[in-house]
């Protein structure tokens, strides 16, 4: 797995009191700092996929809120069986979930509509190709999203 993007804050959506405690306690033997953030608990500096391992890999229920709206995207295509023309605006919101719902709009937006729909096409591709494999947080980004500029 590559981890190379480091984001400010990473959120983590959990299931109940109970996992946000279980999911504190594995970040933290991991050498992450957890804090909460209204309805999220976050890390900061670190990069979404790492920070989702540690869950995985200690049983939390609680996921990074980027793996969740990747997944949503890869079902959305895979819904669609290829046939995504006419869809760039579809791509478009999905994409803009992703990097909304991970607090991030100030950093990224989504590239322009038709290289966004010619990425999911070719991730479409892809997944069929490989059975589906995990989307990166990494690969999400080189693929959908631009940097903002400043201003």
């Amino acid at each position: 797995m590559s981890e190379d993007v480091v984001e400010s804050v990473v959120r983590i959506r959990y299931a109940n009191p109970a996992d946000a405690e279980r999911c504190r306690a594995m970040l933290r033997d991991a050498g992450l700092e957890p804090e909460d953030s209204l309805t999220w608990l976050v890390v900061r500096q670190a990069n979404p996929d790492a920070v989702n391992a540690v869950l995985v890999g200690g049983g939390a229920l609680g996921r990074v809120v980027v793996r969740e709206q990747i997944g949503k995207l890869v079902g959305w295509l895979i819904d669609r069986q290829g046939d995504l023309a006419g869809r760039s605006r579809n791509v478009k919101s999905l994409v803009e979930r992703v990097v909304s719902d991970a607090g991030l709009k100030d950093r990224y937006e989504p590239r322009d509509e038709a290289t966004l729909l010619a990425e999911a096409e070719d991730l479409h591709e892809q997944l069929m190709a490989s059975g589906a494999a995990m989307v990166t947080w990494d690969a999400f980004v080189a693929r959908f999203l631009r940097p903002r500029g400043p201003g």
